[in-house]
């Protein structure tokens, strides 16, 4: 495909935490997305939600291709597991595909010495009519993180973020378990939820921060949709930070309108 000429401002290096974006800024593969992106950020943010593609597993060739990206352009990765799997499901088989398929791509794309894996624990597929209460569902969620633990997965490497219900509910795991949190800033916008009391819970345990805005009820939006009063929030955060932040946006247009607010941020920062 024809790759569009780089407009966007260079923020490698520039704050004190590591700035990245997702693998999917172009209609392309990942490799063409981290060489367009590699110039401009810290770290690429690779995307791998849907394990039930084949090809959405990057084959040992592409892992061969991104570990030299990753030479060539000072980057790092950092890994989102599949979202299409269900830890907490009731039916132990159904577990153990999902526990067999995290760790399928944890022990893949492990050569690229991600900075972090980041972890859903999904609710049911849609439509699915078993049902377990809360505290049964917790412990089943606890035995299949403990499960992965003993398989290998690193805990110190796993960042579990949170989405469409209250974080509360599964954070005594993460703490139990010694993990850390992506708080996915996006999702805490669009539930409408108060960033400066999850930013006070957790900020401690945050290992990466997932930045997007919010227009009407559709996340993953440019940073220009974050209000100036949320922006604020997240301003006065970011500036103690010293871990990931992922503009988990997936164009070029929103990358772009992004990276422009991000800048003046970098000033924000400098003035401080």
């Amino acid at each position: 495909m024809l790759i569009p000429s780089p407009t966007l401002p260079v923020l490698k290096g520039r704050f004190p935490f590591r700035l990245g974006t997702t693998s999917y800024i172009l209609p392309d593969a990942i490799a063409p997305n981290v060489r367009f992106t590699g110039p401009f950020v810290d770290e690429v943010e690779l995307v791998l939600f849907e394990s039930r593609f084949a090809d959405n597993l990057p084959t040992s060739k592409e892992i061969e291709e991104l570990s030299s990206l990753a030479r060539e352009y000072d980057l790092s990765y950092n890994v989102h597991l599949p979202t299409d799997v269900f830890l907490g499901h009731p039916d132990s088989r159904m577990r153990r595909q999902a526990c067999d398929t995290i760790l399928r791509f944890y022990e893949r794309t492990l050569p690229l010495h991600p900075t972090l894996y980041v972890l859903h624990l999904e609710k049911n597929p849609p439509g699915d009519t078993k049902h377990v209460n809360t505290s049964d569902w917790q412990g089943i969620l606890l035995s299949s993180l403990e499960y992965l633990l003993e398989r290998g997965m690193q805990r110190n490497l796993i960042g579990v973020e949170n989405i469409d219900y209250p974080f509360r509910l599964i954070y005594p795991l993460i703490r139990e378990l010694s993990l850390g949190i992506c708080l996915d800033i996006g999702h805490l916008l669009v539930q409408q939820e108060d960033l400066t009391a999850h930013i006070e819970a957790y900020g401690g345990e945050i290992a990466m921060v997932h930045l997007h805005g919010v227009a009407g009820q559709k996340d993953h939006q440019s940073l220009q949709e974050i209000s100036h009063d949320d922006w604020h929030i997240i301003s006065e955060f970011l500036i103690n930070y010293r871990g990931g932040v992922s503009m988990e946006v997936f164009s070029l247009e929103d990358l772009t309108t992004s990276m422009e607010r991000m800048s003046t941020l970098r000033e924000d920062l400098w003035r401080k």
